[in-house]
């Protein structure tokens, strides 16, 4: 992107820390990093930082999205930086762009080197590392079954020599014969193993926690137990989503559609009761319908499918979550880019306004509306976005 970023300080805002907010607060960002952050009093501003005046919005950390499936009117295969730019536009500042389950081994492969070979476009910086859901999922499960299929060494191989550490994420069902040889490869690499798609029992989940799983994908999506039905009438057997909830080291993903389809309002609120806000990430799950225009619903209802995804944005995904559980707005920047950062080992350099971190931040209303996005220091532009101040 050029030369090095100018200085700014962004003043007269509400700063958003995962503690609380600093009511008149200043950000300091100086070479694309995050150099100062506190009371408007005690931080020292040089005479060469350029003043942006944040009229009292919330200045927050840039969102993280780690599900992520499309949007912009493409999928994350087909054109990862323009789905990232869609995202990037209402806040997302860090994106995964997430392959599905129902690929082929050449589509896997052919979607993975177009995430990798992004290159230096001005903000594909936003573009994290990949998700990839499945393939190796349960059919019982997955909305398009086809082609799901067993746990294959030699595919896996070959992805994994591919992309190695840039998937940041894997979603796997753990009852799957050969998945135990499967985590372990992706763990010589570095990779957060998801549990999803599954009916594992807690058991098994657990025995792939040493190994790195750490994710509950889209928790009370697609999940079942075993035995199913329930071994004695009348009662429950627990499964994967019981399994992620008490586990401690385990977060829980969650879609929070406004209308409360993917997860019902009073279950988003038992979800951040049991797992605690510091154990909770926010997604979409977003299909290649995503724009940001909130005149359309936020799911998608495949005929012949059911429910496929939806059209959210980080930013309504995070205001639908306080709207249902009653979230602070610093528990749902936590929720949108402190957590999701610590799963993907990336809280030393993003997800709160820390000096030294990267300067990727948002400038919001109390409603989540995005009125500024910053990445690595510079104002977002050209792309939709509100222009810079």
């Amino acid at each position: 992107m050029g030369q090095q970023p100018e200085a700014i300080a962004i003043v007269g805002g509400r700063v958003v820390l995962p503690d609380g907010v600093l009511e008149d607060g200043v950000l300091l960002v100086e070479g694309g990093l995050v150099a100062a952050c506190g009371p408007a009093a005690q931080v020292s501003l040089p005479a060469s930082a350029r003043r942006v005046d944040a009229q009292g919005l919330y200045v927050g950390p840039g969102l993280i999205d780690m599900h992520c499936h499309g949007g912009g009117g493409v999928w994350a295969w087909e054109d990862p930086y323009r789905m990232a730019l869609a995202h990037l536009r209402c806040g997302t500042t860090g994106i995964l762009p997430t392959m599905v389950y129902n690929q082929s081994e050449a589509e896997l492969l052919e979607g993975v080197r177009r995430v990798l070979n992004v290159g230096t476009q001005p903000y594909s910086a936003a573009i994290l590392g990949i998700h990839m859901e499945g393939p190796y999922i349960n059919a019982k499960y997955g909305a398009v079954t086809a082609p799901i299929r067993p746990v294959n060494p030699a595919e896996y191989e070959r992805l994994l020599a591919l992309a190695g550490a840039r998937i940041k994420l894997w979603t796997l069902a753990p009852e799957l014969e050969g998945q135990r040889a499967f985590a372990e490869a992706a763990a010589a690499h570095g990779i957060t193993l998801s549990v999803g798609h599954s009916e594992a029992t807690p058991e098994a989940i657990y025995d792939l926690v040493p190994l790195g799983l750490r994710v509950g994908c889209h928790c009370t999506n697609a999940s079942g137990a075993t035995p199913s039905p329930s071994r004695y009438g009348g009662t429950r057997e627990v499964g994967v989503d019981e399994a992620v909830l008490v586990h401690d080291e385990i977060y829980a993903e969650v879609i929070p559609d406004q209308e409360g389809v993917h997860v019902r309002p009073l279950m988003c609120r038992l979800i951040l009761k049991t797992k605690g806000v510091d154990r909770v990430v926010v997604i979409t799950d977003a299909l290649r319908e995503a724009s940001g225009d909130e005149r359309e619903s936020d799911v998608i209802v495949v005929e012949g499918v059911g429910l496929s995804g939806s059209r959210l944005t980080m930013n309504r995904a995070l205001r639908n979550m306080g709207r249902h559980t009653g979230a602070t707005l610093p528990e749902l920047f936590k929720m949108g880019s402190l957590n999701p950062a610590r799963v993907l080992g990336l809280s030393g350099e993003l997800g709160s306004l820390e000096p030294g971190k990267r300067a990727n931040v948002v400038l919001v209303t109390p409603e989540l509306d995005v009125r500024r996005v910053m990445l690595d220091g510079r104002f977002v532009t050209g792309i939709e976005a509100a222009p810079a101040p």
